[in-house]
């Protein structure tokens, strides 16, 4: 499931800064075709003011989803803390599942510039990404 957290938003220097040019980031994790890709290639500036202005013992990274992310559960990762940059699209929804992996528990679809947690470790997925759309998102892990 997911929560909302009142933190500092990201500075929109810092945000106009990033390299939104995503075929220039190499894939430190990817899966599913790189539909979705996980890097901390061009992070310096973000890194340094979410350690300073977040929590300074997290390293930042970013996640780049160009197609809709099968359910799943993330591996070696309990937690996210995650600020979304780009949607993906207007109506673009994670959703969390039961064990089954078809009932639908609980589905969201997150606001850009807000801060939240992901329980990375329940069955979810990302649905509803526009084709030629990104969802770009910066992410560190709270509990590997």
């Amino acid at each position: 499931m997911i929560r909302y957290f009142n933190f500092p938003a990201v500075p929109i220097e810092i945000l106009n800064n990033l390299n939104y040019q995503f075929d220039q980031y190499n894939a430190k994790v990817s899966y599913r075709n790189k539909t979705y890709v996980w890097s901390d290639d061009f992070n310096q500036e973000i890194n340094n003011w979410c350690q300073k202005n977040i929590c300074e013992t997290m390293h930042w990274g970013f996640q780049i989803m160009s197609n809709r992310i099968e359910t799943h559960k993330d591996v070696g990762t309990e937690i996210k803390l995650i600020y979304l940059i780009r949607s993906g699209g207007a109506n673009v929804k994670t959703n969390f599942y039961k064990d089954d992996k078809i009932t639908v528990s609980h589905s969201y679809v997150i606001p850009t510039f807000r801060w939240h947690i992901l329980k990375a470790n329940e069955y979810h997925s990302v649905d509803g990404i526009e084709p030629g759309n990104i969802r770009f998102s910066l992410t560190g892990r709270v509990f590997p």
